[in-house]
This record gives C-alpha cells, sequence and structure tokens, in this order.
C-alpha cells in the first residue's frame, strides 16, 4: 500500500491551487474557470452486489463518459477486462483527486489530471513490466513523443490512451469569417494579421454591449498549460520554460513580455470586464461553449476541436476550419505543432493494479478508439490507427492531419513537475497585468520568481 500523505503535505508537494486550476486540453466540457467542487460528477450505475470492479476517475464529461459505457457491449471488454466492471466517475475536479490520494483511498485508475505531478510524488504504480509481458501493446506503434510522456526517472508510468494527437492550430467559423467580408482560404499566420482580424469581428451593440469576438488568447489552448499538452507560450515564442536537466526556469525573458502584451492587445479591443460577462452568459464559457454559440469567431485548439464541435452542437454546427498557430511577425512562416495526449493513471492503492492497467490496453483496442471517434472525436497516440483515420464526418480535423507531416517546427510539453503551481500562479499575474495593475517584466520577474521558490519548497530544488 502507498504511503499516506497528510492532506496538507500532499497539497503542498503536488503544487496545486485547486479552485483555480486550468484544466487539461481537450477538456472543454468542464470549464477551466470553475472550481472542482462546483462541478457535480456524473457516475455510471454500480456493479450488481459482488461483482468485481474497479474505479476510473476522469475530469471529461459531455459524451466521453457514454462512449466508456458504450464499450462495456464489447467482446473486447470481456477480453481485456475479464469479470470485472469499471465504475466511471467523470467530471471529477483535482481538488477531489487530491483528497482521496492523502486519505489513501484514491481511485484505482484516473486521467485527465497533471500526470508528471503524481508521477513526481510516487503515488502511481509503475507499468514497466506490465509492458514487457503484454502481447498487444508495443512501443513502436505508438508516436514516439507521446510515448515519452509516461516516463519519468527511468520508470513507465502510463502509456498513451484515450486520447492524444496533435495539440495546436487555429479554428475559425468559416460562415463569420465570410460574412465579415474576409477571405477563410487566406488565414493570418501572425499575431499582428490576426489581430487586424480580431478587430473587424469584435462587435458591441449602440448599447456598449459585446455581441461578437474574434480571438481570445486566453481561452482552451491559449489558457492551458500541461504536462502533456505544452504552453503556447512555449510554441509560439519557441522557448523552452523549463529544462528538467538542470530544474532551471526560462520565464523572466523577453519573449514572455513579448507573450503578454500580444495577448493583452487582444483583451484590450474586447474590454476585460466585458469578456468576464460574456463568459458568465449560459452556453457562452470556455473551451468551446462561445464557438458553438457563434459568438466567438476563432480559438487556439487542439485536433479534437472539429470533432467535438460536430458532437456538441449537432444540429448547429459552426462551420469549422483550420490553420496554423499564430506566431510573432520575426517567425512567419514557421509551421509550429507539439504532439501530445492522455494516458490512465494506475495508483498504487490500487488492489488489482494488473486490472487498471488492462483498461489502458483497452481503451487502445481499434474498437475502443472507433467509439471514442465517433462519440467524441479523440484519436490515439497509434501510427496505424492514424494513418487510416477518415477526416470527412469533422470539418477542419484535415487540417491537423496534414499538419503532422506539413509543420516545420516541433514542440514537446517541458517536463516539471511543479507543473499546476506555474499554470495557476501565470494566470493570477497575467489577469494583474491585463487590468493593467502589474507591467509585463515585472510579470515575467514575479513569475520566475515565485516558480523556483515553489520548486525548491516542494523538495525539487537544492
Amino acid at each position: 500500500m502507498a504511503k499516506k500523505f497528510s492532506r496538507r503535505d500532499f497539497l503542498k508537494g503536488a503544487s496545486f491551487v485547486a479552485a483555480g486550476s486550468v484544466l487539461a486540453a481537450c477538456a472543454p466540457q468542464v470549464a477551466p474557470t470553475s472550481a472542482p467542487a462546483a462541478v457535480q460528477p456524473t457516475e455510471a450505475p454500480k456493479p450488481a452486489a459482488g461483482k468485481k470492479s474497479i474505479t476510473y476517475w476522469n475530469q471529461w464529461s459531455g459524451t466521453y463518459p457514454k462512449g466508456v459505457e458504450e464499450m462495456k457491449a464489447l467482446p473486447e471488454w470481456k477480453q481485456y477486462m475479464g469479470d470485472y466492471d469499471v465504475e466511471v466517475k467523470s467530471a471529477v475536479g483535482e481538488d477531489a483527486l487530491l483528497t482521496a490520494i492523502a486519505g489513501g483511498t484514491p481511485p484505482d485508475t484516473a486521467a485527465n489530471y497533471n500526470y508528471l505531478d503524481y508521477m513526481a510524488r510516487d503515488v502511481l504504480h509503475p507499468v514497466d513490466d506490465y509492458v514487457a509481458a503484454s502481447k498487444n501493446i508495443k512501443k513502436e506503434d505508438f508516436f514516439e513523443g507521446n510515448w515519452a510522456l509516461g516516463m519519468y526517472k527511468g520508470k513507465l508510468y502510463g502509456i498513451p490512451a484515450v486520447e492524444g494527437f496533435l495539440r495546436y492550430g487555429t479554428n475559425y467559423n468559416k460562415q463569420i469569417i465570410t460574412d465579415a467580408g474576409l477571405d477563410p482560404a487566406n488565414p493570418p499566420d501572425t499575431w499582428d494579421g490576426w489581430l487586424e482580424w480580431h478587430k473587424t469581428l469584435t462587435k458591441v451593440d449602440s448599447a456598449g454591449n459585446l455581441k461578437q469576438i474574434g480571438l481570445d488568447p486566453t481561452d482552451a489552448m491559449g489558457e492551458s498549460l500541461w504536462t502533456t499538452d505544452g504552453w503556447l507560450y512555449q510554441v509560439s515564442e519557441d522557448v523552452t520554460w523549463f529544462d528538467v536537466n538542470t530544474g532551471k526556469f526560462n520565464i523572466n525573458n523577453p519573449q514572455m513580455v513579448d507573450y503578454l502584451t500580444t495577448c493583452k492587445k487582444f483583451t484590450d479591443v474586447i474590454g476585460m470586464d466585458n469578456l468576464a460577462g460574456m463568459r458568465k452568459v449560459q452556453g457562452q464559457g470556455t473551451w468551446g461553449g462561445s464557438f458553438n454559440a457563434w459568438v466567438q469567431a476563432i480559438i487556439i485548439e487542439g485536433y479534437w476541436h472539429p470533432g467535438e464541435t460536430v458532437n456538441e452542437q449537432p444540429t448547429h454546427t459552426p462551420p469549422d476550419m483550420a490553420t496554423w498557430v499564430p506566431v510573432p511577425t520575426s517567425r512567419k512562416g514557421d509551421k509550429c505543432q507539439l504532439a501530445g495526449g492522455h494516458m490512465v493513471m494506475v495508483f498504487k492503492d490500487s488492489k488489482t493494479p494488473e486490472i487498471g492497467y488492462a483498461l489502458t490496453e483497452l481503451f487502445n483496442s481499434k474498437a475502443a478508439c472507433d467509439i471514442t471517434f465517433k462519440a467524441v472525436g479523440w484519436l490515439p497516440a497509434l501510427k496505424d490507427y492514424i494513418s487510416k483515420v477518415d477526416p470527412s464526418p469533422y470539418p477542419g480535423l484535415d487540417f491537423y492531419i496534414k499538419s503532422a507531416k506539413e509543420a516545420t517546427k516541433w514542440y514537446s510539453a517541458n517536463q516539471c513537475p511543479i507543473t499546476s503551481f506555474v499554470a495557476n500562479k501565470f494566470v493570477e499575474l497575467r489577469e494583474k497585468f491585463f487590468r493593467g495593475q502589474m507591467a509585463a517584466d515585472a510579470v515575467a520577474a514575479e513569475l520566475q520568481k515565485d516558480c523556483e521558490a515553489e520548486y525548491k519548497n516542494a523538495g525539487f530544488g537544492a
């Protein structure tokens, strides 16, 4: 059984600020601006008395949990899971998971959390031996970058599962763009170009009420900082913000100042209070809500966005197109991409870790991948599956498939064990800059200082 922690000690070591935590990429159905405690978990029916089962927690909601239940009717379910059922709890925030771990009662498995934070704190069960004995899982079948995300200090804590492919692109509503007199076939490729589109697309009524916006650079993958998804600052500005070998941060620099200044230009056009008010309207939240409502014309998202848009808005789907993520004018022509995704963590306190690992294998079966792709629009990190997938049901997905071959600059998520802390502190300080309470260079300096201090306090620095 894994070591018990006091909740205070674990929360300190994990460097989380739960109530403001930034959720994972490809988690749009659970709003990043909501405290986990305010999210009501969805739960599958419990198995019949006496039936063996394991627990699986995740932060996703929407159509994903229904897809997992659908998998239980597959012949592959019996093949991988034997007589075990899975109790699925979805939309479970990070704070609830931390509380369970600290109390010694974690679920058997979990997904869509900041994985590295858990690997680094020795609460997970390594899966190296299971992979070595497996007849179904081979490292060479997966994209190398995705496989590496499960490694920490020479041990493998998870294999790619549930969702994993490319993380960055700029999605836009073709109809709104056309109606504004812009050419959807020739989108901008720099922040300056997108800013001009943004000014054209942002509209207010005669009373000054916000009716429509172009691009919110703090939404979705503009907001997200995740241990398996990277950071827009890293990709757009071409920086390594944390060096895992030296434990050094690279945040207090001209690139961060440029990035903050660029983002502020977009929010200044909208107005921070106007933007906050728009996000409070039901159906106009972040991670796709306002895009689906035809209120936001442009969103920085990963490959999952086209599929989720169709599945979330089947009767009034925005006509989705996608192109490269914005870069500074000095980088004009760079086509940037990052591979990332998810895994299923197996906890040390699980009484049947081998069954938890089997669930991971099940999620990588073709039949399960087909259900997930149809139900949600997600793809696995399996080379063969990607090579054969038909993107036509989801307008915009073809860009991401092509970008795997056309990208000129590739990135990997920087593996920092206090990523959750960095994410929350960045959002806090950025808000002060946007509201004129701090200068951009002061934000960069304070964020660097705070991250260095937290890294040391969490037991990682000298």
